[in-house]
């Protein structure tokens, strides 16, 4: 057996007898936010569909390195797909039936400003039709094989010893949908190229494989990847809890009548409403908006726009290939506001499909967006982040339905540690799903810009002003959240048991620390213990978390803190103790605060502030969990 991989595994076997993995249900905390990965800052306000901005050179040469004698033994990820088109044949659609009829009765303000909208819509449709609505772009191809490249990168040493080992694998795990099973295709094809292919065929066999040819290496995983929705992506309905929590989460997001309210209260807001107004009078005459407001025009995504019409499907498509390209009929344009959020759609979404707009397929919404237009792309991507913050988010004051429905996946996240603890052969586990996994596992987590509630108020909204919460930067495309786990072989003679694996994550490839309870492993590192990861993740039914305090940092053979140290990936000095767990009484946070400011960009008096408020007793958890 190689040298190497006989030390990683003599390091997995001496901790094969690791602590069991607790229910974890988890609120958040104030934290400060990762490097920016959206272009709010030059003006482009893109929501959710903000493209991924991969780390500079300098983000990822200020990787901290694991203590001396601490060596990689796992890696685990969640990602949500990368760029795509237009999910469905629905707001180029929509505004298609909008065109007709405004062509019909004089609406457009010139023969030119119709003919250039119209071609815009066309071109947009055709580029859809031939990549597949729904489907991976160009851009989400090359955003995942980046993402998996460096993914290899960052821990080559472990890669190259399992590659030698001959019987350690990889796991590859979808939601089932089509884009996210291609996004981690595009993910191993990089990590593959990067290695040279060492690991290609070392891949865990699928117990229900995504499909054939590369997508076989995947194994469908909905209860943890795609856990919003009764009904999988390949049409089977889940069972068991899977499909409790899943109807639990429907039924509330149907019924809760405070969400629904402050959904409405923003689409009226008045500087919206405006905006919405002034979009739309580029392209169509006054006259013709009137009668869109006043509710003389409505059109339904059907053939003829009506609402009981026949199936509406994009020209040119086949509805026995692409199901998406023939859209939702009871989606409609019955407002200013909603042709208008159509049309923004329609900007944001050309941002992913660069590679796509080109040749007979080339279109520009941008247009519509400059001059006095350009500042109310904000107003647009505010209220498409209310409705992700509210469903999907951290949403209001006083319920956790809305993250606590990714308990499975962080549930899985350390079954799969534990299990690699326990000896097993996977070294790496690589899961792709979509922008309604990432966004309750970051609320679920506390991640930066994840961790402020709204009001429980149908009028105090949420808005930009007061919260931190940013489509663009909590789920951009690609975006993704990696923990890399390390381990030192043999007992801590402090307690006579295995030394505890240490865990760091990255969010979007930016290396942070958990949330503001967890304590790390010595001051201003980014590493905490597994066993201070499974407390201080954990809440009790009052919200309260705790933490193993002093027995959660790492010391030297005579009792010495080490220093937390980030020096880009070169190893830290010194040698360091286990898991010491009972070497404090735990430390328990104490009750919320009534208001809090936005997190997204706290500044460091703040999360000094909160430092402070930690030590002496006051929580900074933002809303209460369930147990």
């Amino acid at each position: 057996m190689p040298e190497t991989a006989g030390v990683r595994k003599a390091v997995v076997a001496s901790i094969a007898g690791a602590a069991a993995l607790t229910t974890l249900m988890v609120g958040g905390v104030i934290a400060p936010a990762p490097q920016a990965q959206a272009l709010s800052s030059e003006g482009l306000y893109y929501s959710s569909k903000q493209p991924y901005v991969a780390p500079s050179a300098d983000t990822v040469g200020a990787y901290s390195a694991a203590p001396a004698g601490y060596e990689p033994i796992y890696t685990e990820t969640m990602a949500r797909h990368g760029s795509r088109g237009l999910s469905s044949y629905k707001y180029d659609a929509l505004l298609k039936k909008m065109a007709e009829a405004a062509a019909k009765d004089g609406g457009f303000k010139s023969d030119a400003i119709r003919d250039e909208f119209v071609k815009n819509l066309d071109a947009i449709t055709a580029a859809n039709v031939e990549n597949g609505y729904g489907m991976l772009t160009g851009q989400g191809a090359d955003q995942h094989q980046g993402i998996g490249a460096r993914a290899y990168e960052r821990n080559k040493t472990l890669f190259d010893a399992a590659a030698k080992s001959g019987d350690e694998t990889i796991a590859y795990q979808s939601s089932g949908e089509a884009r996210a099973t291609e996004s981690g295709e595009n993910f191993a094809r990089g990590f593959n190229q990067a290695s040279d292919n060492e690991l290609a065929d070392s891949v865990v066999t699928p117990k229900d494989p995504a499909g054939t040819g590369e997508a076989a290496k995947f194994d469908k995983t909905p209860n943890t990847l795609y856990f919003h929705k009764s009904e999988n992506p390949d049409g089977t309905t889940k069972t068991g809890d899977a499909l409790k929590i899943a109807q639990d989460y429907e039924n509330f997001i149907d019924g809760d009548e405070t969400i629904a309210g402050a959904e409405k209260t923003i689409k009226k807001d008045k500087q919206l409403v405006t905006a919405s107004h002034d979009l739309l009078g580029q392209i169509f005459t006054e006259d013709f908006l009137a009668k869109l407001a006043n509710g003389d025009y409505t059109w339904y995504n059907t053939a003829d726009g009506t609402e009981n019409g026949a199936a509406n499907c994009a020209p040119g498509a086949d509805p026995a290939k692409d199901a998406d390209a023939c859209g939702e009929a009871d989606k409609k344009i019955g407002s200013e506001y909603d042709a208008a959020m159509d049309l923004y759609n329609l900007y944001i979404i050309a941002a992913d499909m660069k590679n796509e707009n080109t040749g007979a397929h080339t279109f520009d919404f941008d247009q519509y967006f400059k001059g006095d237009q350009a500042k109310d792309a904000e107003l647009f991507a505010w209220a498409l982040d209310a409705e992700d913050f509210y469903e999907k988010g951290p949403s209001r004051a006083g319920q956790d339905e809305t993250y606590t429905i990714a308990q499975p996946l962080l549930d899985d996240f350390f079954n799969t540690i534990d299990a690699r603890v326990a000896g097993g052969k996977t070294v790496a586990t690589f899961r792709f799903a979509h922008a309604e996994t990432i966004m309750p596992f970051a609320a679920l987590l506390g991640l930066p810009g994840s961790t402020q509630q709204a009001p429980n108020s149908t009028t105090d909204v949420y808005t930009y002003a007061n919260n931190g919460w940013r489509g663009e930067s909590v789920t951009p495309m690609a975006a993704n959240v990696q923990w890399d786990v390390v381990a030192k072989p043999g007992n801590d003679p402090a307690t006579g048991r295995a030394y505890t694996p240490l865990v760091r994550m990255l969010y979007n490839e930016t290396e942070i620390g958990f949330r503001a309870e967890c304590t790390p492993i010595a001051e201003g590192s980014h590493w905490y213990k597994l066993t201070e990861l499974k407390t201080c993740l954990n809440a009790d039914e009052n919200g309260k978390h705790n933490t193993l305090g002093a027995a959660a940092r790492l010391t030297d053979d005579n009792g010495g803190q080490q220093p937390g140290q980030n020096n880009g990936g070169q190893q830290n000095g010194g040698q360091n103790d286990g898991q010491h767990q009972q070497a404090a009484k735990p430390q328990t946070q104490g009750k919320k605060p009534a208001n809090l400011s936005a997190t997204g960009a706290a500044t460091d008096w703040f999360v000094m502030m909160a430092t402070m408020l930690a030590l002496a007793g006051v929580s900074l958890t933002l809303w209460r969990v369930r147990r």
